[in-house]
């Protein structure tokens, strides 16, 4: 019987009372992960990533015992936000604040409203099944109709003071009420040397007319596996900026899903990636649209350093007979060691001629030119590559609308830039 077999078990006898529904949707999911596993490298859309210590590494299920004592000060806390906690996957509702026309609902309750954003489906992502059968944190966010919400929601998930190898599989499902107005950070930090595994799956349903901001940081301890998928579901007239930011983690694969359930959709997905040392990053990206008059822009980005390496398979899809899509898809990479390694695959998929799509992919090394012209200017070398690099990093922060977050951002990324260049 391996690790994961012992805790599923686990899990049920630790919830014997859990919904009986519930209960069978977990079974058929963990049945369903058994039956593939962990992805190997022969796996097409996993070819590049070794998930093999996923399997080899005996992690436990997040228990009771393992909340520590609440820090007095707390990590990643952005001022004039609204709040929510959760602790080694121990949600804290008395300190979380909420923002007026927010709400906190259980799973249950989300399951019997639409059992459907339980469900895997058709997914071929069998990370997505091992949460559904264990997820043990992570909370349904209700934002109500026809309101804006002035104040951005961040939800920290930490990771701290573990004692022996942990695994978490958290759950959010956010729900914004037609015209309204939402903004949410969705934050993961680590601050543990031991070993753990973070399994997150995010589902965001916009309404109609209504508008998300999305911005979701990781910045895991160097000895963390964070495995994520983000869907969206846009209805009619919906917008989203979403922006993912990654820094941490030793290995980290993100599957983001965009789909158009509705005309009239507009979509802006941007992310940044910073490695070093041997940290592996990798995001697929697909975009569906199924719905006339949709537009969607892609903008990823990847700096990459030492022995490190990164993914990038970006994919929009236009359905046949849909009419006045407007899909277009950038990857843009820098490679600050010849030992750095970067695999980029941008896609398209078209079943329509009314349609407007451009997409493709640049890796490189710094501008030797733009050096050069930065140094005779009198900057140093370590000066004028950190302006460069930093420059390239910063496009992606511009759709942020909150100035706060913004500043939280930049003070990482010029933090990680002046570690790069000092080790470098």
């Amino acid at each position: 019987m391996s690790y994961l077999d012992q805790q599923f078990d686990a899990l049920l006898k630790y919830w014997p009372d859990e919904d009986r529904a519930i209960r069978t949707l977990r079974t058929h999911a963990f049945d369903q992960f058994n039956s593939t596993g962990f992805p190997t490298k022969k796996w097409e859309e996993w070819q590049f990533t070794d998930f093999s210590k996923l399997s080899k590494k005996q992690f436990k299920l997040s228990r009771a015992n393992d909340l520590p004592s609440i820090p007095k000060s707390i990590p990643g806390l952005i001022p004039d936000l609204g709040f929510i906690l959760i602790i080694n996957g121990h949600y804290q509702p008395q300190l979380s604040s909420l923002p007026n026309g927010v709400r906190v609902s259980t799973h249950l309750e989300d399951f019997n409203a639409d059992e459907n954003i339980y469900s895997w489906g058709k997914s071929q992502n069998p990370f997505q099944a091992l949460n559904t059968a264990m997820m043990n944190s992570g909370v349904s966010i209700h934002f109500e109709p026809n309101k804006s919400i002035e104040k951005p929601l961040q939800i920290i998930y930490l990771m701290t003071e573990l004692s022996e190898p942990l695994m978490n599989h958290p759950r959010f499902h956010y729900h914004i009420g037609d015209n309204s107005q939402v903004t949410i950070l969705e934050h993961y930090i680590g601050l543990s040397s031991e070993t753990y595994f973070v399994n997150s799956v995010s589902h965001a349903t916009v309404g109609a007319n209504a508008s998300l901001h999305h911005i979701r940081i990781q910045e895991e301890s160097e000895t963390a596996s964070h495995i994520a998928s983000t869907h969206y579901q846009l209805e009619s007239d919906a917008r989203l900026i979403a922006t993912h930011f990654s820094l941490g983690g030793e290995l980290y694969r993100h599957d983001i899903h965009l789909k158009f359930n509705g005309h009239g959709g507009d979509a802006s997905l941007n992310g940044l990636c910073l490695t070093e040392n041997s940290q592996h990053h990798d995001q697929h990206v697909t975009v569906d649209h199924q719905r006339d008059g949709c537009n969607s822009h892609q903008l990823f980005k990847y700096i990459l350093g030492d022995k490190s390496s990164g993914v990038f398979n970006g994919k929009v899809i236009v359905r046949e007979n849909t009419k006045q899509t407007d899909a277009d898809q950038s990857n843009k990479n820098l490679l600050l060691s010849p030992a750095a390694l970067m695999n980029a695959n941008p896609q398209l998929e078209i079943y329509s001629e009314d349609v407007k799509c451009a997409h493709g992919s640049t890796t490189g090394q710094i501008d030797p030119e733009a050096l050069f012209y930065m140094r005779s200017r009198g900057l140093s070398q370590r000066k004028a590559t950190e302006l460069i690099i930093g420059g390239f990093a910063k496009e992606i922060l511009e759709p942020i609308p909150n100035e706060h977050i913004s500043d939280y951002i930049n003070q990482k990324i010029n933090h990680w830039l002046r570690l790069s260049q000092k080790n470098g």
